[in-house]
This record gives C-alpha cells, structure tokens and sequence, in this order.
C-alpha cells in the first residue's frame, strides 16, 4: 500500500505525531511493515534522529520497502522474534499483522514488544475487529485474508485483556476510529511501560 492508500484507510495515524507528541528523538520499531510506507511517513514528518526500524517477514516486501524508504533500516523477522536489544525504542507500532496469530503467537509478539520498549515507551497495535455478528465476521474474515490462513478477528477488549497478562501496566483503547474503507471494524490498543512514580495517562486522542 502506496502513501495515498494508507492515507485512505489508516487516517489516524497521521495524528500520531501530535496525538503521542513524538519528537526527533522517538526511535520507532513498526512491526509488520510492508512497503514501510507509515514509517516513512513518520520520519517526513518528525525527521527522527535516529532512522525508523521496520521488521517484516516478506523479503518482497522489504525489497519495495528498501526501495520505497531510502534512508530507513529494515530487517527480515517474525513478530514473535525481534531482533533487538531490551530497551531499543520508545514506539512500536504494529498494524494488521496479528490476525494471521494464533493466541500463542500474540502472547510472544507481546512479549517482545515489551522487551524492546524502553520504560515510559508505548506500543500501539491496530487490526481489523469483529463485528458481534457471526456470519459477518466470517465474511469479513475471508475478505480480510485467504482461507487457509483462517483471520482471527479480535475486539479491543480482547486484546486489551492479552496486553495486561503479559505485564503491560498501561493499556487504553486507541480508539483508532473511524474505519472507512472496506467498512470492517478497527480494533486497536495503546500500551505500554510506564517510567518509575508514573501516575497519569499519556496524551493521546484517535
């Protein structure tokens, strides 16, 4: 997905900037990055001091996001094994990959992206929800991804719950909302690992 796709169907990140008050000095890990069109997208806006980080399991789509994103670092991985060091980044982000993840897989994705957080960083995930109606869901699910990959729909309460039993102390609905196009819903969560006497929210609004 190209800048004017992403811009269609992921409008709410382009307040991320002003909504998380990033600075230069964010080091950004998105998870999942495709073409690496968000962060790309990110750096243009905020010129990070230290170059964005994209992770994706595709050799092709890391051809395109080298391609794409000159200047930016990518590195070929699963979401359930990061490449880094504990503390490396201030942001993940991770945008519909966890659909293609059985609960275990979650867990360990989770895991990770608090390994990697520094203390006081935030992790922000988005997929596509379910919608309460079963036959819907299912339709969904197969617009969504291919049938052998059998798309796990889960709310943000759902994900919420998974955030909190791998230890994330701060976890909030992202309210990532609206979702326009194709007309599935959006589940999104906003965690994190809050810095020592921490005792409010960050600033954030979808």
């Amino acid at each position: 997905m190209g800048p004017q796709g992403h811009l269609l169907a992921n409008g709410p990140l382009y307040r991320l900037p002003e909504n998380l008050k990033l600075g230069p000095e964010t080091r950004l890990l998105d998870v999942g990055c495709g073409r690496g069109t968000l962060m790309r997208v990110l750096d243009e806006q905020i010129r990070f001091q230290t170059a964005p980080v994209g992770v994706d399991l595709s050799g092709e789509m890391l051809a395109m996001a080298r391609r794409d994103a000159a200047g930016r670092s990518f590195a070929r991985a699963t979401a359930s094994a990061l490449p880094f060091a504990d503390g490396s980044f201030d942001l993940v982000t991770c945008g519909y990959v966890v659909k293609h993840m059985d609960d275990a897989e979650l867990r360990l994705l989770l895991h990770e992206m608090r390994r990697v957080l520094e203390p006081g960083g935030l992790a922000l995930i988005w997929e596509f929800g379910p919608t309460g109606n079963a036959t819907l869901d299912r339709w969904n699910a197969n617009f969504v991804g291919p049938a052998q990959d059998r798309p796990r729909l889960r709310s943000s309460t759902t994900l919420m719950a998974r955030a909190e039993a791998c230890g994330f102390s701060f976890v909030r609905d992202a309210e990532l909302r609206p979702f326009l196009f194709p007309p599935i819903p959006r589940a999104s969560v906003l965690i994190g690992i809050p810095p020592e006497g921490f005792d409010g929210t960050p600033a954030y609004r979808a």
